[in-house]
């Protein structure tokens, strides 16, 4: 029984047919793969972008706040002396 080349050629372009698919599909997986984790990178770093704003604003009212209140027991204490001397003058009357 003799082989021909000629034989094998439909065998060995199988073979060598299906490595290249595995290869190719192997290396699309890998591509997929790193795709879906640059996306996922994006999305949580877009979100972490947003966050980092919105605390830069609540830190920005908290300052605003922290002087309002600053403010008002500036004015409460001033009033509180105001109304002490009211009261006194009220009683010496």
């Amino acid at each position: 029984m003799e082989t021909n080349f000629a034989d094998l050629l439909p065998y060995l372009s199988a073979i060598v047919t299906g490595m290249v698919g595995w290869f190719t599909g192997r290396r699309k997986t890998k591509n997929d793969f790193l795709q879906e984790l640059q996306s996922s990178i994006d999305l949580l770093a877009k979100e972490n972008a947003e966050l980092v704003a919105k605390v830069v604003e609540l830190n920005r009212q908290i300052i605003g706040l922290r002087k309002e209140n600053e403010q008002l027991r500036a004015e409460v204490e001033e009033l509180s002396l105001k109304l002490s001397n009211v009261k006194t003058i009220t009683r010496k009357a």
